[in-house]
């Protein structure tokens, strides 16, 4: 009798062994329970810290003025032969310097509100003014257990956790899903977070959004020791495979 059950049983087990597997390498688990309003409302806006580059473009109905506003737009290319970015460097104190204008402080400002600021001060001897702010050196780096670590640069002022584990070719299979490490600079001061993508918290998070020169770090999990080579990766299912096939003689004689 006990090799009559013994059949149903080992499928049994292996289908609840590949559902636990699933289940750990999926995100957000329990996002069919939740809505997505809360984490809408609380999208930050990303805000200039020292050591940003800043490309600012100033337009007005002159030519003249307004090359002496952006004098480097006709020479500048992608990336200077330093290779820094083109652009208004913000200094330790939060400051850049603007022809004419002269220092303005950008420190936790976003974009937005840098464009406003400029065209304030611009309103003192140009009219009609358009200014233009964009953060041109905006980077995170993906490191740890995942398929392409690297550091990669964002062309928008807005990018998630999960748009640098793209750009990294997302977690490895042996990967740690629920803590993932985000280091973060805030006024000189390192930051830690753990992120757990599998919950659907983490949208809400201010951690979910990245910042300039963020860090992730992605641990990999008890098994990634073991995974040296593909056959070692497949040997589970090669072990179920050939129990599997062993049965079935044993049934069949």
């Amino acid at each position: 009798m006990g090799l009559k059950f013994s059949l149903p049983l080992i499928l049994a087990l292996m289908i609840i062994t590949g559902c636990a597997s699933s289940r750990k390498l999926t995100y957000f688990n329990d996002i069919a329970t939740v809505s997505g309003v809360d984490s809408l409302h609380r999208m930050q806006q990303l805000k200039i810290q020292p050591g940003d580059i800043l490309q600012i473009t100033i337009t007005t109905l002159d030519k003249e003025v307004s090359q002496i506003f952006n004098p480097n737009i006709a020479v500048s290319g992608p990336a200077s032969n330093s290779g820094m970015e083109p652009g208004y460097l913000v200094d330790s104190a939060g400051y850049i310097a603007l022809p004419v204008i002269g220092k303005i402080n950008v420190k936790d400002k976003t974009t937005a509100a840098i464009n406003d600021l400029v065209s304030q001060e611009l309103e003192k001897t140009v009219r009609n003014a358009y200014v233009s702010t964009r953060l041109v050196n905006f980077r995170v780096s993906v490191l740890g257990d995942v398929a392409r670590p690297g550091s990669f640069r964002i062309g928008a002022e807005r990018a998630s956790i999960l748009d640098a584990l793209s750009m990294a070719g997302d977690l490895n299979v042996t990967a740690k899903r629920d803590d993932i490490m985000i280091i973060r600079e805030i006024n000189g001061v390192k930051t830690y977070a753990s992120v757990n993508l599998n919950d659907s918290k983490t949208l809400s998070s201010p951690y979910y959004y990245l910042s300039n020169n963020d860090v992730v770090y992605v641990k990999p999990g008890p098994d990634r020791k073991f995974a040296t080579s593909k056959t070692i990766q497949l040997l589970p299912a090669i072990i179920g495979v050939i129990s599997l096939i062993t049965t079935i003689v044993i049934l069949s004689k």
